[in-house]
């Protein structure tokens, strides 16, 4: 069991590192053709650091596909991944990056920004409320965010452009050549953190959504916690703001779409009866503190906090298994 746990753990690191190498590398190239801050975050970046759960959801499907009897751990642990990863970038992140800095929406935006969360966790409610999600379910899904990036591409691509960093051809070819060889690697590393996750649910008495709540969805989160703090503390509020809301939009939509359009996925009942309702409401009271103040205040991000904390706690004691 120990091999297993210092591979997990390997492999979180080496994925957080291969992220955090794609998202500055994806960066510079978006500087490089002009696109607005908000843009990047909402775009490239929640992309760039939702690639562990996109990763540990697409590898745990094909494991799926590979031993059918895999079903309802795998699809408990990448689902729990998934929701429990959002729910703490919805909570503790989002409070954290309040404390520190400064999450801030227009009114005017917030239907666009905050409503495509609020949207997205619905959409990922409904498609679980079955117990299933099927490859129907999923292509819905997947192009939910399709018609998502084409609106955010309508409407914020050349807002508020960033400083332009020429690069030279050589340079842009080198950028785009890190940024594939980090994901073939990250494949790798994430294929050993889902077969080591797998194990290690096995032998001990936790569910797999649980573990995916508690262990992988905390870790798969960091990229977008650090991304989001450097931005705050750069003073590039539109980029910390656009990160966290467009993560977890691409976290329902296009990492379990994807996942889901392999295998397709059982769906634990704490997830629909629980995180999810979690989730969703945890989006509307986000909506009604920018809606107020077009601004995250000190006690409000500490609200948010003690809310992941108590989420946390009723989810282990009250909520100790999947089916």
């Amino acid at each position: 069991m120990l091999v297993e746990i210092i591979t997990l753990l390997l492999g979180i690191i080496a994925v957080l590192i291969l992220a955090d190498v794609a998202v500055r590398n994806c960066i510079r190239l978006a500087a490089h053709f002009g696109l607005s801050g908000t843009f990047i975050g909402l775009t490239v970046l929640s992309i760039g650091t939702s690639i562990p759960e996109i990763m540990t959801a697409v590898l745990g499907s094909i494991n799926i596909l590979k031993n059918p009897g895999t079903m309802n751990s795998l699809s408990g642990l990448i689902i729990g991944t998934n929701v429990g990863s959002d729910i703490f970038q919805q909570s503790f992140v989002l409070g954290l990056v309040g404390l520190v800095g400064t999450i801030a929406v227009f009114r005017k935006n917030l239907l666009s920004e905050v409503g495509a969360l609020i949207a997205g966790a619905s959409l990922m409610w409904i498609m679980c409320l079955g117990g299933f999600i099927n490859r129907w379910e999923a292509g819905i899904m997947l192009l939910a965010y399709a018609g998502y990036m084409i609106y955010i591409e309508k409407t914020q691509i050349h807002k508020d452009k960033l400083v332009r960093e020429k690069l030279s051809r050589g340079r842009i070819a080198f950028e785009i050549s890190s940024v594939l060889l980090a994901f073939i690697v990250m494949g790798f590393a994430s294929n050993k953190v889902v077969q080591s996750a797998e194990f290690l649910v096995s032998q001990l008495s936790i569910s797999a959504s649980l573990f995916g709540v508690l262990m992988l969805g905390v870790a798969a989160a960091l990229p977008e916690l650090s991304t989001a703090l450097i931005a705050a503390h750069k003073h590039k509020k539109d980029i910390s703001t656009g990160v966290l809301i467009g993560s977890n939009v691409t976290n329902p939509l296009l990492g379990l779409g994807l996942g889901a359009l392999i295998s397709g996925y059982a769906v634990p009942n704490v997830v629909i009866f629980y995180d999810l309702p979690v989730k969703i409401g945890m989006a509307l009271l986000i909506f009604y503190f920018l809606y107020r103040n077009e601004k995250l205040n000190k006690w409000e991000a500490l609200i948010l906090i003690k809310l992941f904390i108590v989420y946390l706690a009723v989810r282990g004691y009250f909520f100790p298994i999947d089916f």
